[in-house]
């Protein structure tokens, strides 16, 4: 039952910040770049996953697709192309964290962090939707990061990764 709400829950964030990034963020935008949430939610979700578990497990893969299909049906791409670009993205991604991360308890350094997201938000805006405007793909970079940055705080802080209290632990089930 608590599995099942835990999904519920991930998939209402992703409308939530669906809406959120296409409604609220267009007023602040930065040289016509505005943050990517739902991007920088998976990708959280995915950095911050159980390490023992495969690089396409069925969480990573329900995380990519859940995302893949708010991105698709909030913009003009066809239906699937972010998924499927996202679930390249995460295997590659939980790889390198494989390789990065050598030590035996769950500690999610922000040097691993910045490095691993900077290469998965270039090879999705990359692929999927460059512009010739390089002014707003160097603010749509800065701007992404700074939104991750505070994100990878955020989920170090409420979600408590690397207590060793189950009863604490609030997403690590």
């Amino acid at each position: 039952m608590i599995t099942r709400l835990k999904y519920l829950i991930i998939i209402l964030l992703f409308y939530f910040f669906a809406l959120l990034q296409n409604s609220f963020f267009p007023h602040f935008d930065l040289f016509g770049a505005t943050p990517n949430l739902i991007f920088i939610m998976f990708f959280a979700l995915l950095f911050f996953s159980a390490r023992g578990e495969p690089a396409l497990g069925w969480k990573n893969i329900f995380y990519a697709v859940s995302a893949g299909l708010f991105l698709d049906i909030f913009s003009y791409r066809y239906l699937g192309a972010s998924a499927l670009l996202l679930l390249f993205i995460g295997f590659f991604v939980k790889k390198a964290q494989g390789q990065l991360q050598e030590k035996k308890n769950n500690s999610f350094p922000f040097i691993y962090f910045l490095p691993l997201f900077l290469f998965a938000f270039l090879a999705y805006d990359l692929l999927l939707k460059f512009s010739p405007n390089l002014k707003g793909f160097a603010a749509e970079i800065v701007y992404n990061l700074f939104i991750a940055s505070v994100g990878f705080y955020v989920c170090k802080k409420f979600l408590k990764f690397g207590i060793d209290n189950p009863q604490l632990n609030l997403f690590n089930k």
